[in-house]
């Protein structure tokens, strides 16, 4: 599943293609939703963002809201270019002079009016957007120490998009990891020391992803790696996906699990 950091820079992409453009065509492949074709063809893109995993185009008065879920992909193309073929299914495409954006596989597509978003239930609830360069360590801690976190263990905490927007899978191993936390210690039993650690390499380590796409270890390190012959994939993260190979600071082999069902790697000897 994408996230933060991958839906912040699909936001980029689509905003420079349609941000201030005319909507020449429009194609939507939902059944429920094709009577918005006529509504927004002609229409001019006003601003594109990005909150936590969800991306939004507002146009005057409709917003269209997209979370990817687990298949969905923006792709970005000049108009004349023809559309990938692949196994992914069309949503939308929006079309201006210059560049068709397409949406593909995203499972959860809504059609809202602005007064709407306020109460969707997804975008209601985030915590402050990790990507986001206006989201500070100060609201991030003042968010952290809320009572209703206390009690929460940082391997499920880390996953709720109302605690911290935008973590997924591979950011909650990596934040871990960095802060050198264990995944079964809770909120309330962290020092202060501890949560400035927990919140400053969330953003450290979102933003790196945002910026050098899918490398959260040391760019030294990962250089070091690489010039060693190391395959890109078992180079550019601390302990994700490195299960039963040696921790890069101790040695000792990176443990595998799965709470909840969502893979979770770590380092036994480094996160206490």
């Amino acid at each position: 599943m994408p996230e933060g950091p991958e839906i912040h820079r699909a936001a980029d992409k689509v905003r420079k293609a349609l941000q201030h453009k005319e909507i020449e065509d429009i194609e939507i492949t939902l059944p429920q939703y094709t009577s918005w074709k006529k509504k927004l063809l002609g229409k001019k893109v006003n601003k594109v963002e990005a909150q936590g995993k969800a991306l939004l185009i507002y146009f005057d008065d409709i917003v269209v809201y997209s979370h990817n879920q687990l298949y969905g992909r923006w792709t970005v193309n000049l108009k004349k270019t023809a559309p990938r073929k692949w196994n992914r299914s069309l949503r939308i495409s929006y079309s201006t002079d210059k560049h068709t954006c397409r949406l593909w596989s995203a499972t959860d597509i809504l059609f809202l009016e602005k007064w709407e978003l306020s109460g969707h239930p997804y975008l209601a609830k985030l915590g402050p957007d990790i990507v986001n360069p206006e989201t500070t360590i100060g609201e991030m801690m003042n968010h952290l120490n809320k009572d209703k976190f206390k009690r929460r263990r940082l391997k499920t905490l880390l996953l709720d998009q109302g605690f911290f927007s935008g973590v997924g899978n591979y950011l909650r191993s990596e934040i871990l990891f960095t802060a050198s936390l264990h995944p079964d210690r809770t909120v309330g039993s962290l020092t202060e020391e501890e949560k400035n650690a927990l919140v400053e390499q969330t953003l450290f380590l979102a933003r790196q992803s945002y910026e050098i796409p899918g490398i959260t270890v040391d760019l030294e390190l990962y250089q070091k790696l690489r010039d060693k012959g190391e395959s890109r994939s078992w180079s550019r993260h601390w302990v994700f996906t490195r299960n039963e190979r040696p921790c890069h600071q101790c040695g000792d082999l990176i443990l595998h699990t799965r709470p909840g069902g969502r893979r979770l790697d770590y380092c036994p000897s480094c996160q206490h």
